[in-house]
């Protein structure tokens, strides 16, 4: 079974771009471009699910897209939707 989470990219006058995904907190990555940030937070979300497998944390259940943007109060640029199978 897979699992869809919400992933929000973001950028504040001047930073680099960064992605984090609000159901999984703690993980986050950036870039100099936007496809550069999402590609370190592949890698990087990687490495904290098995972190988390390994310390027997759960992983909370994914939101829809309109519950994450629904109480999402920092800003971001675009979100876009990251799967992986479950742990």
């Amino acid at each position: 079974m897979a699992l869809e989470y919400i992933a929000l990219i973001r950028k504040d006058a001047g930073t680099d771009y960064w992605v984090n995904i609000p159901d999984i907190p703690g993980c986050i990555a950036s870039g100099e471009t936007e496809e550069e940030a999402k590609a370190q937070f592949a890698e990087a979300l990687n490495l904290h699910l098995e972190a988390m497998k390994e310390n027997g944390q759960p992983l909370a259940p994914p939101r829809s897209r309109d519950e994450v943007l629904a109480t999402e109060e920092d800003e971001y640029l675009t979100d876009y939707v990251v799967e992986f199978k479950t742990f």
